[in-house]
């Protein structure tokens, strides 16, 4: 390919002195070289005007691979993944390209997905592999390796294999949400000054056939990620309140009000934040035959992410009977504020605190500090993780409402739930 003719107004853009040595536009020269093969990399560029060639080999060995222009990247390879420049390229013409440096890329990726990660670091090596098997073409006295069989330094990594894993137990998980293979199992929440149950949170279980057991942080983190979160949100919100009904016809057939017993639901950030979720939410108990003021709603603070929404809907909820709970109070920065913006039903403490009670003062002041807040702002406050009886002791000498915990019971399925009830 010959190269292109030089762009009419070549003189003005390279008369245009009034660029800084360390502004992100940088002008090229007809022939000049941007990078050669081999080099190290810092910044990739995009063509704003002009015509750059990409090659490998050098002098008469050389082997042009791509002709770009206006609008095109080059140089991204290199800035992705650190590694030595695997191609050359220069100006066909007058360019005039604007940087893009090494730091603003690897913040980007550094926040995406491990899979987004896995996939951009296949990308470059094959890109860099085919890229060394022609310029082997190019060399007749060359061998020519096969780009399959190059090394493949991401896949020894550990992340890699990590990564790969994910992936597995993301379509592991979709089989299970398609094929109804979830589960439900109930913990109870006790009344802490008499002892009784008063409510139970219903908690996701995945007993998977290849893996066993999933722990719910491993497989919940994940669908949190994916859309995956939607449709196993509103299983959970569907069977949750098939066994509140269970619950309810239980109670009423030992003689005992079921008015008051509630059934506490965690409800994702996603899931919240569909725009038809309130109208979801009253059809499933409305199928079910439940009460709104059964269920209490646990959000956590990232709701608020989207502050107006979240506020509007927790609105809609209260309004209609449901109780909204700020779950793992305490853990992020900006509690006290939504506090204030926001009409909420109860605190649950987060477990964290609530482990170190009793060996650390600090951690007694901070949750002496959550109930007294919540007490003051007419909230009965919540305490999970309990695990022992000094941290019982003292969270009722501290005013706490409702505890959960090992120490009353471990999650239990719906039959173990209901024969706790007899107890």
């Amino acid at each position: 390919m010959e190269p292109a003719p030089p762009d009419s107004d070549s003189t003005g853009l390279m008369a245009d002195i009034a660029i800084a040595p360390d502004c992100n536009i940088r002008l090229f020269t007809a022939g000049e070289t941007i990078f050669t093969e081999g080099s190290s990399a810092d910044k990739a560029y995009i063509i704003e005007s002009g015509y750059v060639e990409i090659f490998v080999g050098v002098g008469d060995d050389s082997l042009q691979l791509n002709v770009l222009g206006a609008g095109d990247i080059f140089g991204e390879m290199g800035i992705i993944d650190a590694s030595p420049r695997s191609a050359s390229a220069r100006a066909l013409s007058p360019c005039r390209c604007l940087v893009v440096s090494a730091a603003q890329v690897a913040e980007r990726i550094e926040s995406s997905s491990p899979m987004v990660r896995l996939f951009i670091s296949m990308s470059l090596h094959r890109n860099r592999a085919y890229n060394a098997y022609l310029k082997a073409l190019a060399t007749p006295q060359t061998g020519v390796p096969s780009p399959a069989v190059t090394e493949k330094a991401y896949a020894r990594s550990q992340q890699y294999q990590q990564i790969l894993d994910d992936i597995k137990l993301e379509s592991d998980l979709q089989n299970a949400v398609r094929n109804d293979d979830l589960s439900l199992v109930y913990q109870p929440l006790l009344d802490l000054t008499t002892g009784t149950v008063v409510g139970f949170e219903s908690l996701l279980r995945w007993q998977c056939p290849q893996r066993g057991a999933v722990m719910p942080q491993r497989f919940i983190a994940l669908a949190e990620e994916t859309s995956l979160i939607l449709p196993m949100g509103d299983w959970l919100l569907e069977h949750s309140c098939a066994d509140l009904r269970r619950f309810q016809t239980h109670l009423e057939s030992r003689g005992q009000s079921s008015a008051s017993f509630f059934i506490s639901i965690n409800i994702s950030v996603r899931q919240f934040q569909q725009p038809d979720f309130f109208e979801r939410l009253m059809a499933c108990t409305q199928r079910h035959g439940v009460d709104a003021q059964q269920i209490k709603l646990e959000v956590t603070e990232r709701i608020f992410l989207n502050e107006v929404e979240a506020i509007d809907s927790i609105g809609k909820c209260r309004a209609a009977g449901f109780e909204v709970s700020l779950d793992d109070f305490g853990t992020g920065y900006s509690s006290l504020n939504y506090l204030e913006r926001c009409e909420i039903d109860c605190l649950k403490i987060d477990q964290s605190f609530i482990q170190k009670l009793c060996s650390s003062d600090r951690a007694k002041i901070l949750v002496g500090s959550i109930i007294d807040i919540a007490r003051q702002l007419g909230l009965p406050t919540v305490a999970e993780g309990i695990e022992t009886p000094a941290q019982m002791e003292t969270l009722k000498s501290m005013g706490c409402a409702i505890g959960q915990g090992f120490l009353f019971s471990p999650p239990l399925p719906l039959a173990e739930a209901l024969a706790l009830l007899d107890r």
